[in-house]
């Protein structure tokens, strides 16, 4: 607890000093998820109902997925910006001997605050296309708090991708491939080829999270949930066995 909340001071400290910045990035970020938006408006403009999907539900998965990456960014998006050039450079002995998981340390010792408020804002957004789904209050608090999942589904990829630099310091674009894909994973699913879907809802689910808030709604989001519960703690289970092996082959520039 003493640590989360050095964590905060200093974070904050931080959003204070480059307020004008932070305030900008904010904007920008409420700018694009408003273009997401608005592209439902033209997607569905000709067609009211594709494959079971609506314009609200488009944007229940849009701000679903908007409040997971927002959840994701606040907690981890720095340390995973600095990870890379850390390893590469031999910079990790400071993390190495503290008495703390060096797996956490790397990637959570600074928090993005300008991502809490757009966080806010995909919430308060995904409620209010919640209630015009007629989803019932049980339900529009579940689906917030399944926004956990792909922020966790997020944060292991882009950990498996950057444990791989100890071994190849040539695939620093790793990162960019879980945000490309991700971005991509915003769409219904039903508009991928089969093998696509396959894909990314079994093997790699983006398009299953992204989809899930939606299949709640329609009744057939069980499974997928339950799936997805056993999944991501043996996703993580890897990402951390990885991280114990890419550590043996570190090189510290000292």
């Amino acid at each position: 607890m003493r640590k989360i909340k050095a964590i905060w001071r200093q974070s904050l400290a931080e959003f204070m000093i480059y307020r004008g910045t932070s305030i900008i990035t904010f904007l920008l970020a409420t700018v694009f998820l408003l273009i997401e938006l608005l592209a439902g408006q033209v997607y569905f403009s000709q067609c009211e109902n594709f494959a079971g999907w609506t314009a609200n539900r488009y944007y229940v998965m849009i701000s679903f997925m908007n409040s997971a990456t927002y959840l994701y960014n606040l907690f981890f998006i720095l340390g995973h910006e600095g990870l890379g050039e850390d390893i590469l450079e031999g910079n990790l002995d400071y993390l190495l001997v503290r008495p703390s998981s060096s797996y956490w340390l790397a990637v959570g010792r600074s928090l993005d605050i300008p991502s809490f408020f757009n966080l806010l804002l995909s919430l308060g957004l995904l409620a209010y296309y919640l209630t015009r789904e007629g989803a019932s209050f049980g339900q529009i608090m579940l689906i917030n708090c399944m926004i956990v999942l792909p922020a966790a589904l997020i944060f292991i990829l882009n950990q498996l991708c950057l444990t791989l630099l100890f071994w190849f310091e040539g695939l620093t674009a790793l990162g960019g491939i879980v945000e490309d894909l991700v971005s991509l994973a915003g769409r219904p699913k039903q508009i991928f080829p089969r093998v696509i879907q396959q894909l990314f809802t079994w093997i790699i689910p983006l398009l299953l999270v992204s989809n899930l808030p939606v299949d709640w709604l329609l009744g057939r989001g069980k499974s997928l949930l339950i799936y997805l519960l056993a999944f991501l703690p043996i996703l993580y289970w890897i990402s951390a066995k990885f991280w114990q092996w890419g550590l043996r082959r570190y090189s510290s520039a000292n």
